[in-house]
C-alpha cells in the first residue's frame, strides 16, 4: 500500500511539473505577444492605438492564463504533499490567499482566476470585432458573457453557502 500511494505522489508530482510547465508556455506566448504589439507602434497602419489596445489584451490574456497554469501547479503540490515540517515551511512562506488546504479553495481560487480571464478575454474579443474589423454585434457574442454570468452567479452561491 505504500508503493502505492508513494506512486500516486511521484505521479501528483509530475502532473504539477506539467501543468507549471504549461504555465510557462502561456508567459512566453504573452511575451511574444507583447513584442508583437510593440512592433505595431512602428507600423503605419489603420487603426493603430485599437490593435495595440486588442494586443495589450491578448497579453493580459495570456498572463492572466499563464497565472491559472501557476496557481493549479501549487494547488497539486501543496494538495498531496505529505504533512511533513517541510510542507509547513513552504506553507507559511506562501501569501495567505494560497495557503490551500483543501480541493474546495483550489476550485475557488481557481474559478476566480478563469473568471477574470474570461472578462478579459471577452473584452479583447469585443474590441477586435467592433472597432477594428468593425463588424456588427452578433447574437453569437453573447455566449462568453452568459457563460460568465452563470459561473460568476455558481460561484456566489457557492461562497455564500459555506
Amino acid at each position: 500500500m505504500r508503493l502505492f500511494f508513494n506512486l500516486l505522489g511521484n505521479i501528483s508530482k509530475l502532473i504539477s511539473a506539467l501543468v507549471f510547465i504549461c504555465g510557462l508556455i502561456m508567459l512566453s506566448l504573452a511575451v511574444v505577444d507583447l513584442i508583437h504589439t510593440i512592433m505595431i507602434t512602428f507600423e503605419q497602419t489603420e487603426n493603430k492605438p485599437a490593435k495595440m489596445a486588442v494586443g495589450l489584451l491578448q497579453t493580459v490574456d495570456f498572463v492572466l492564463l499563464s497565472i491559472v497554469f501557476f496557481i493549479f501547479s501549487i494547488g497539486i503540490t501543496l494538495l498531496f504533499k505529505h504533512e511533513t515540517e517541510e510542507k509547513a515551511k513552504l506553507f507559511a512562506e506562501l501569501p495567505k490567499w494560497l495557503q490551500i488546504k483543501s480541493l474546495t479553495e483550489l476550485k475557488i481560487i481557481l474559478w476566480e482566476a478563469i473568471l477574470t480571464t474570461f472578462i478579459i478575454t471577452y473584452i479583447g474579443d469585443l474590441a477586435l470585432h467592433k472597432i477594428i474589423k468593425n463588424e456588427p454585434f452578433s447574437l453569437a457574442q453573447l455566449i462568453l458573457p452568459g457563460a460568465i454570468l452563470i459561473l460568476a452567479l455558481s460561484l456566489y452561491f457557492l461562497k455564500k453557502g459555506e
